[in-house]
């Protein structure tokens, strides 16, 4: 008897430990910045325009998918934002001189918020 519950205390411990140096996949890849082709293309042409404003790319959970909202130069007031999913198709864009807004619940609905990058 003492035998079979230490054996199944190691099981528990063995199977309920999580392991600290587990990489969490975003879009099926480590790091969507580099790996993603779309988010590296956009990086680059922030790194390459000159503003003087901030930019930001930013990973949110929208009606249960990732998106990346893409901010470049945002004081500008007719600067438009898009919000694309793991495959870069649009999903969303706000802003404008016409002041579109396709995605109405965006802010309601978005959660997880993380800064992927930004000047």
């Amino acid at each position: 008897m003492k035998l079979k519950t230490i054996f199944l205390l190691l099981i528990f411990v063995v199977f309920s430990c999580n392991d600290k140096n587990e990489v969490s996949l975003v879009c099926g890849v480590e790091n969507p910045i580099e790996e993603l082709a779309f988010l590296n293309e956009i990086k680059n042409n922030i790194d390459r325009i000159d503003c003087a404003g901030k930019s930001a790319i930013i990973q949110y959970i929208y009606k249960s998918e990732i998106v990346f909202e893409v901010n470049i130069c945002d004081q500008i007031a007719d600067g438009q934002t898009s919000v694309y999913n793991c495959s870069g198709e649009v999903v969303c864009t706000f802003g404008g001189i016409a002041g579109v807004n396709t995605c109405p619940d965006f802010d309601k609905l978005r959660t997880d918020k993380i800064i992927l990058y930004g000047n």
